[in-house]
């Protein structure tokens, strides 16, 4: 699991990717929402699940009245790939995340 709390839902699902060294396929954002807000909303009460069986999931969270869907899956592949088609691949997003920090520090 991972809270949405620093860089959203985008930041949230790479950083899962890369630890979990699985490709995800990213469904479409639901309608009526900006795109940008849907992906790098930041909220502490928002969280990202990771589980071999959504159902169950879907069906506990229901049974508590806690609101979830199904945001994509893990492909297998070696990519993030959002529902436009575009692949970034976890070997980049993984370079740009190590680069951050030592970056930071020397500016």
């Amino acid at each position: 699991s991972h809270d949405l709390a620093d860089g959203g839902l985008l930041v949230a699902i790479a950083e899962m990717a890369m630890a979990g060294r699985t490709g995800v396929a990213l469904d479409t954002p639901p309608s009526g929402l900006p795109p940008y807000g849907w992906w790098f909303g930041e909220d502490q009460a928002r969280y990202l699940l990771g589980t071999a069986e959504p159902d169950a999931l879907l069906a506990a969270a229901a049974s508590a009245g806690v609101p979830a869907r199904i945001i994509g899956h893990a492909d297998g592949s070696d990519g993030l790939t959002l529902p436009e088609g575009v692949t970034i691949s976890l070997a980049r997003l993984r370079a740009a995340h190590d680069r951050f920090f030592p970056a930071l520090m020397d500016a």
